[in-house]
């Protein structure tokens, strides 16, 4: 039986993110620390902050919880990141958030799990 694991908000810990200066992640399961088949993640970008384009080896799927931004994604162009957006990213998939203008927070879960 897996154990069962809970995180309050209060007890969120952040962490640099591995490859985006000024960005935070708080993994709340990952093949990293419980050697789950999946990446759920919480990912705070402050404002002015752009990432670079990029892509992952595995689905990226994004449901924004706070903020407001933009996310481009190859082949379909501009999507606003707002609360209650969601969005799947299919593996090898170009995309970027961009423009963000209030602090964006993201619930982003990777399968299979982000390496």
């Amino acid at each position: 039986m897996n154990d069962v694991k809970v995180i309050q908000k209060a007890d969120v810990k952040w962490e640099p993110h591995p490859q985006l200066p000024n960005v935070e992640v708080s993994y709340l399961v990952s093949h990293r620390d419980e050697n789950m088949d999946l990446t759920c993640m919480l990912v705070h970008i402050p404002p002015g902050v752009d990432a670079p384009k990029h892509t992952h080896e595995c689905d990226d799927i994004v449901y924004v919880l706070k903020g407001k931004a933009k996310i481009w994604v190859e082949g379909i162009g501009e999507v606003s990141a707002v609360p209650g957006t969601f969005v799947r990213i299919p593996k090898g998939v170009l995309h970027q958030p961009h423009d963000v203008e209030e602090d964006l927070i993201v619930y982003d879960v990777f399968y299979p799990f982000l390496a």
